[in-house]
C-alpha cells in the first residue's frame, strides 16, 4: 500500500528521485530558484488599469454632446442667479409706475414690467428664488418617494395600501392637489412663510409617482438569484435595500430627480398663474410670466423673457438627466 505521507520527486530539481515528505519539499521561493522563472512571460502580460465604475459613468457622460451643453447652460444661469442679484442698482426691483411697460433700452435691457421692475434684474432673481424652490421640494419628493418605493416593492403585504393611495391622488390632477393644499395652508396658517407655504404643497403628494416608478423596478430586481439567496440566508431587509436594490436603482432615481426640478418650477409658476404662489412682493420666474401674460399682445417682452429664461432651465435639465440615465446603465460599463 502507497504512503500517502511521501511524495514523488524524481522530476523535481534538487532531488536524485525517489520520494519525500512534505516538509522536506522545497519552498516556493526555493522551487522558483531551483526552476528558475520563466521571464518570457512578463512580456505577455497586458497591462490594464483597475477598473472602476464611476470613472466608466464619468467618461461615457462627458463624451455625451447633450450632457456638455445642458451642464455649461445650467452653470451660467446658476452663476447669473447667484452674483447678478447681488449688483441690482438701487430701484430697479421696485414698483415703479413711470417705468410702467417700459420697452428695452440702454438703461433697461429687458425693459420693465407692469409694475415697472426691471425684467432683466427680476428675471436673474426670479430663477434664483424658483430654483431654490425647486431643488429643495424636488429633494424632499426624491428621498420620501425612493424609501417609499423600496419599501413598497419590498413588502408585498403593503401593497393594498400603497396601491390604493396611488390610485387615489393619481385620479386627481397633481395642480389640483397644490392649490387646494395652497389654499387650505394660507386659510390655516395666515402667517406661514410663502416658500414654506409652497414647499409643503408641491411636496404633501409629488413623491407618490416617484414612489410607484420605484417600487416597479424594485420587483423587477428582487427576484434576481442573488436577491433570493439573500433572503433565503436571512439578510435583514434594510441591508438587502441598500446594498443589492439601491445601487441598480441608482439610474432611474438620478434620472427622475433631474427631470423632476423643472416640473417643480413648472408647478410653481401654475401656482402663480392662479394667485396661490409668492406674494407680489417677491419676485419668481411665476409671478413674472403671470405678469407678462397679462399684457402679452401689446407688450410680448415682458412674456418672451422670463418665459424663454423657464424654457432654457427645463432643457438643460432635461439634457443632464438623459445623459446621466445613459452613463449610468450598467449595459455600457462592460
Amino acid at each position: 500500500m502507497r504512503n500517502l505521507d511521501k511524495f514523488n520527486v524524481d522530476n523535481l530539481p534538487g532531488f536524485n528521485g525517489g520520494e519525500a515528505t512534505f516538509a522536506q519539499l522545497p519552498k516556493k521561493e526555493e522551487l522558483f530558484t531551483l526552476v528558475g522563472e520563466d521571464k518570457s512571460l512578463e512580456s505577455e502580460r497586458i497591462a490594464t488599469a483597475p477598473y472602476s465604475y464611476f470613472k466608466s459613468v464619468f467618461k461615457v457622460f462627458f463624451k455625451n454632446p447633450g450632457a456638455i451643453i445642458g451642464i455649461v447652460v445650467l452653470v451660467l444661469i446658476v452663476v447669473g442667479a447667484i452674483i447678478i442679484p447681488f449688483f441690482t442698482p438701487e430701484g430697479f426691483l421696485a414698483v415703479n409706475m413711470h417705468r410702467v411697460h417700459l420697452k428695452p433700452d440702454g438703461v433697461h435691457l429687458l425693459g420693465c414690467d407692469i409694475e415697472g421692475k426691471d425684467l432683466f434684474y427680476g428675471i436673474w432673481t426670479g430663477i434664483r428664488k424658483s430654483l431654490s424652490l425647486a431643488v429643495i421640494s424636488a429633494g424632499i419628493n426624491l428621498v420620501v418617494g425612493t424609501i417609499a418605493g423600496l419599501i413598497w416593492g419590498f413588502f408585498r403585504k403593503l401593497d393594498v395600501f400603497f396601491i390604493g393611495l396611488y390610485n387615489l391622488i393619481s385620479n386627481i390632477p397633481g395642480l389640483l392637489i397644490y392649490m387646494l393644499l395652497a389654499l387650505v395652508l394660507r386659510a390655516t396658517f395666515p402667517t406661514m412663510q410663502d416658500e414654506t407655504r409652497l414647499i409643503i404643497s408641491l411636496t404633501f403628494t409629488g413623491w407618490v409617482g416617484l414612489s410607484q416608478f420605484v417600487r416597479n423596478q424594485t420587483l423587477i430586481i428582487l427576484n434576481r438569484e442573488y436577491n433570493l439567496a439573500s433572503h433565503t440566508l436571512g439578510t435583514p431587509a434594510r441591508r438587502i435595500m441598500t446594498k443589492n436594490l439601491l445601487p441598480y436603482l441608482l439610474a432611474v432615481i438620478v434620472t427622475q430627480g433631474s427631470l423632476m426640478i423643472p416640473g417643480m418650477i413648472s408647478s410653481e409658476v401654475g401656482l402663480s398663474f392662479f394667485g396661490l404662489g409668492l406674494t407680489p412682493t417677491k419676485i419668481s420666474l411665476g409671478s413674472l410670466i403671470e405678469n407678462g401674460r397679462k399684457n402679452f399682445t401689446l407688450y410680448f417682452h415682458e412674456f418672451i423673457w422670463p418665459s424663454l429664461a423657464l424654457g432654457l432651465i427645463i432643457l438643460a435639465f432635461f439634457l443632464i438627466g438623459f445623459a446621466l440615465s445613459d452613463s449610468l446603465d450598467p449595459r455600457r460599463h462592460r
